[in-house]
């Protein structure tokens, strides 16, 4: 299967062995003990409404091609890959630990979407991929781990490909109601420490940028004014104390990162 994404409903046919440990009890019924109370009822409509967000935040890090092969891992109920779709990515796909978020993504008609196990999915699938997405996935692994998905993930990727992470950032205000806020979260992140694990798993090219909030219409005026008084305040604060400009505050950071030639030709 390696080189071709499925564009069935079902998605890869890659359901893979059950979790052990204890996160695996978080995980089969992460949707209805985690996403369910805190974000409510998943929709077609909460699809469109994150649409505006999306084009905002991960627009900028897509492909221009519409034809790119992208795979979304550990994409949860799947909005991610319904929103490429919509915007016309045709070879995009989904995989998730999650049964449960599965199933949710497959009755709402997402296309592409299976449940697999996101390393052994990647060794699976060599020199695969144009565009790698791990949407609020790397905080979920000890850090050990996290070094082996970065090589993993490089592996998987094509000559001109790249990944694309969005973790939770440690400089931002507020930066502890994510990192706690999942019982199966294991860290947080800084713009420094990325750059550190990027070069070290062999990557290169590093951008970054803030993970919202967006504004999506007049009712979120008032409190995007306020975020902007804030943001100003907070970055402030941290020119006072280091003398570094324009800090990336927000509660996410995305990051784009491309292998090194020489890396991936050692992988």
């Amino acid at each position: 299967m390696a080189g071709r994404l499925s564009s069935s409903s079902e998605g890869p046919k890659c359901e893979s062995a059950p979790l052990t440990g204890y996160k695996a009890r978080f995980y089969d019924s992460y949707y209805t003990t985690h996403i369910l109370g805190r974000k409510g009822q998943v929709t077609l409509e909460t699809f469109r409404g994150h649409a505006r967000i999306f084009d905002a935040l991960w627009a900028p890090v897509l492909p221009a091609d519409k034809t790119a092969r992208i795979l979304d891992a550990g994409c949860g109920s799947g909005s991610l890959v319904w929103w490429l779709q919509q915007r016309g990515y045709t070879a995009t796909a989904g995989i998730d630990v999650s049964g449960e978020q599965v199933e949710m993504a497959r009755e709402l008609g997402v296309r592409g979407v299976a449940r697999a196990d996101l390393r052994e999915y990647l060794s699976a699938h060599p020199a695969t991929f144009d565009r790698l997405i791990l949407r609020d996935v790397l905080e979920h692994f000890p850090r050990e781990q996290i070094i082996e998905v970065l090589d993993l993930c490089r592996g998987a990727l094509r000559p001109d490909g790249a990944l694309a992470i969005q973790v939770p950032n440690a400089e931002a205000p507020l930066w502890g109601r994510i990192r706690y806020g999942d019982f199966t979260h294991e860290m947080a992140f800084t713009e420094g420490a990325l750059r550190q694990l990027f070069s070290v798993t062999g990557y290169d090219g590093v951008e970054f940028h803030p993970a919202g909030p967006v504004l999506r219409g007049p009712r979120d005026l008032p409190r995007h004014l306020l975020w902007k008084c804030v943001q100003n305040l907070y970055r402030m604060l941290v020119f006072a104390e280091t003398g570094r400009r324009g800090v990336i505050v927000t509660e996410g950071i995305i990051a784009l990162a491309r292998p090194l030639a020489s890396s991936r030709d050692a992988g």
